[in-house]
């Protein structure tokens, strides 16, 4: 239990001293976007991944999906403990076959990446993001899954 409210405690100085280096905290417009939001009409979220240092989450990635137009949306989301802070985040999208490659937005965000949309069809998808979020490096990319 110790050994936990330790490394938790490493978030909350982590985002001070990133704000130090002026990141500079999200207009009102941003903070009040959803995923859902961000990826439209017609997305319905069929996966996450959290981005944890112990027990605090950092940002999460969301993976959506239109049955209407057989479109994939990936969105990574800044949590509260790093949301209005400009910090490389993330988001990443590839069709099996397509022949496209890996569709990605990454930057300095304050609140989040994407979204990276890309037509499925009945192919499996690899998705994923990331955020540095001053204590390290936090990174997830899927298997080849949600098939069809």
């Amino acid at each position: 239990m110790r050994t936990s409210a330790r490394r938790s405690a490493i978030i909350v100085p982590a985002v001070a001293a990133l704000a130090a280096l002026g990141a500079t905290p999200a207009g009102a417009a941003t903070a009040a976007a959803t995923p859902a939001g961000v990826c439209g009409s017609g997305y319905t979220q069929i996966d996450s991944h959290a981005f944890r240092n112990a027990s605090t989450e950092l940002a999460r990635v969301h993976l959506f999906y239109n049955a209407s137009t057989r479109s994939n949306c990936v969105v990574t989301f800044h949590s509260a403990s790093t949301g209005g802070y400009a910090l490389t985040t993330g988001a990443w999208l590839d069709v099996d076959g397509d022949g496209k490659g890996q569709a990605k937005d990454q930057g300095a965000y304050s609140s989040y990446a994407g979204p990276v949309r890309l037509a499925a069809g009945s192919r499996c998808v690899k998705w994923g993001g990331m955020i540095e979020a001053g204590v390290g490096t936090y990174t997830y990319t899927s298997s080849w899954e949600h098939c069809g």
